[in-house]
């Protein structure tokens, strides 16, 4: 294959090169490096988190299982949770245990969420690549790749100034919309069986809510309708002064005693892939977000006072592009709690699907299910895995494990494989699945 790019500036040679710095990508990074392997990570943006960060997603959605007594997402998550507290800039799952503002109110599925704060994040993310002795290119915007056979040789990205070229011996695409993947021709998969993706959401932050009505107003209004305020926000869709198709009260309080919101919502099918059309969604997205704190301060029990703080500085895509990996992971696979042997995850996320009339929720049996690693390597690039958002998935067991928690999961053993694959100069699916869970488990992961 001819190179796609002929005017490089700067070239790097690295063992494993990470594309995309949301948390999939950071913990990819971390785990590499921690094994040994010279890692760099490229990232468009000026800062780790992806959507934690520039999209203002909070909190990290449930670590804990089924039952909402263990928590089972631990390793690299379970150390990121401690450098935030330590921090100051998150609480602890075992301290949200559901019913209370950290939830969102929410009495089930949200036991042992965390709220976090994402400047901290920031920070924390940052220095625990920077200790791992990743190497991080910000602002840095993947354009093409190379291939020798089945495998990527060589990836091209572009700063303000220069091209570069980017030599490894694994690649891990944790882009959250597979772009690595297209651009070296790995078979790829988008949205359900007719193409239909989750609905966009821009998030924001406000100020000045009042906690204590609001804390006993929910306390005296148990009933799901009444409690999100479901018919004042039917009326405002009547009477125009509530702007899409969001169905009742979503907000989730922050340590620092801000309040995310995730009300605002694109209802027509959205090309995330398209730049125009992702600039269209973020401008109407700030009107509407406007007519939204309207509306709460008018309606909403201890809303009357609040005050925007900021809005996402990007737009917050739930679905794109997946690559298809050596194994689909799907909704059976979740029912039946499949114990895969090469487990890399487990969690016990809901499936919950975000269409333009609301949220849908798919039951799995309440039990934990388990992330093979095979989803998270190519099915015919070699030395491409991926993690996060871009797993082999079908549109259900996507729903559930697109959250962060089980991201940084993935993101962690993904890290792990690639360094070993380098190492020992194997493809990805070459990499023996039981030296990757016995280090993933020397490092405190659960695998039960």
């Amino acid at each position: 294959m001819k190179s796609v790019v002929l005017n490089v500036q700067r070239e790097y040679e690295c063992d494993v090169a990470v594309c995309g710095g949301g948390v999939s990508g950071f913990a990819a990074a971390v785990s590499a490096a921690r094994q040994g392997a010279n890692t760099l990570l490229i990232e468009n943006g000026g800062f780790l988190g992806g959507t934690a960060t520039k999209g203002l997603v909070a909190p990290f959605m449930t670590c804990y299982d089924a039952k909402g007594e263990k928590q089972i997402i631990k390793g690299l998550f379970a150390e990121l949770v401690q450098n935030l507290m330590e921090e100051g800039g998150a609480v602890s799952p075992a301290d949200c245990r559901g019913g209370d503002g950290y939830s969102g109110y929410r009495t089930a599925g949200h036991i042992g969420v965390m709220p976090f704060e994402s400047e901290v994040l920031k920070r924390v993310t940052e220095k625990m690549c920077l200790d791992a002795g990743v190497r991080l290119l910000y602002h840095t915007t993947l354009i093409g790749c190379e291939k020798d056979g089945n495998k990527i040789s060589c990836i091209y990205a572009a700063d303000n100034n220069s091209i570069i070229s980017v030599k490894a011996k694994a690649y891990i695409d944790t882009t959250g919309s597979a772009a690595l993947a297209e651009k070296a021709g790995a078979e790829t998969m988008r949205g359900n069986d007719d193409g239909v993706l989750q609905t966009a959401s821009m998030f924001f932050t406000v100020s000045g809510v009042d906690k204590t009505a609001l804390d006993a107003y929910m306390q005296n209004h148990p009933d799901m309708r009444s409690r999100f305020f479901m018919d004042e926000i039917a009326a405002g869709k009547s009477n125009g002064t509530f702007p899409c198709g969001t169905p009742k009260l979503r907000m989730f309080e922050n340590p620092d005693g801000t309040w995310t919101v995730n009300m605002a919502q694109v209802d027509t099918q959205l090309n995330e892939l398209d730049g125009e059309a992702i600039t269209s969604a973020e401008i109407e997205q700030r009107k509407q977000i406007a007519m939204i704190i309207e509306f709460l301060r008018q309606n909403i029990t201890g809303m009357e006072n609040i005050q925007l703080v900021a809005t996402a500085s990007d737009i917050g895509i739930r679905e794109s592009r997946r690559i298809v990996g050596k194994t689909i992971f799907c909704l059976e696979d979740m029912q039946t709690a499949k114990k895969f042997e090469d487990r890399v995850v487990v969690c016990a996320n809901s499936i919950d699907m975000h269409g333009k009339d609301g949220v849908s929720y798919a039951a799995h049996k309440n039990e934990n299910y388990y992330i093979p690693l095979s989803c998270l390597i190519s099915k015919n690039v070699d030395n491409l895995l991926t993690a996060g958002k871009s797993l082999s998935a079908d549109k259900y067991a996507f729903a559930a494990v697109r959250v962060m928690p089980p991201c940084i999961a993935m993101g962690e053993a993904v890290g792990i494989t690639a360094a070993i694959a380098a190492e020992k100069g194997m493809s990805a699916g070459e990499v023996p699945y039981k030296e990757v869970q016995r280090i993933l488990i020397g490092n405190g992961a659960y695998l039960e």
